[in-house]
């Protein structure tokens, strides 16, 4: 995700014109039958969800349910910090602590893919108990159905997700891309 849409919703989250602000997340399908979940802050939803709208027509795409090919899961990163544990033992402690999905980032650091719900309670878990350096804890929609891309369509439709993530309102867009 751009820094610049990271500052653009902090911005907005502090500001007192943005005291009556809704997270709200929209679906659809864009381009080469892409399944997109968008989440957005905004203080008018009529904008928001004409400023969608258009994009999602721009592409080809329109505005359709598609939450039921996304499972919401926990997403943190980690470094084993002081401890020096292995790359063995960071995984094996991510088990104990509840992960479902366990990736190597390289360089030491770990991803894990867990429940929504206990997001909390493993990163909690992996930073007391475990002493580990968290680098990201986000909650985020991980595709249970994906769409399979070449090159040239994979190129188009990232444009797109950038060109919809430019949106002002618009915080982060999920795709279903292989």
């Amino acid at each position: 995700m751009p820094k610049e849409n990271i500052e653009r919703a902090i911005k907005r989250a502090t500001s007192k014109e943005y005291s009556n602000a809704e997270q709200l997340v929209y679906e659809g399908l864009g381009l080469h039958g892409a399944a997109l979940i968008v989440e957005c802050l905004t203080d008018n939803k009529n904008r928001t969800v004409h400023s969608l709208r258009s994009k999602f027509n721009h592409m080809g795409g329109s505005m359709t349910p598609v939450g039921y090919m996304f499972d919401k899961k926990g997403r943190i990163w980690f470094a084993c910090g002081s401890t020096n544990d292995s790359m063995d033992k960071m995984m094996e402690n991510a088990i104990e602590a509840g992960a479902e999905d366990i990736a190597d980032l390289g360089e030491g650091k770990v991803e894990i893919i867990c429940g929504f719900s206990s997001l909390q309670a493993i990163t909690k878990l992996l930073t007391e108990n475990n002493k580990y350096v968290v680098e990201l804890m986000e909650g985020t929609y991980v595709p249970n159905t994906t769409v399979a891309l070449n090159d040239e369509q994979a190129t188009e439709l990232e444009t797109a997700v950038n060109d919809m993530e430019s949106l002002d309102d618009v915080i982060k867009v999920h795709w279903n891309m292989a």
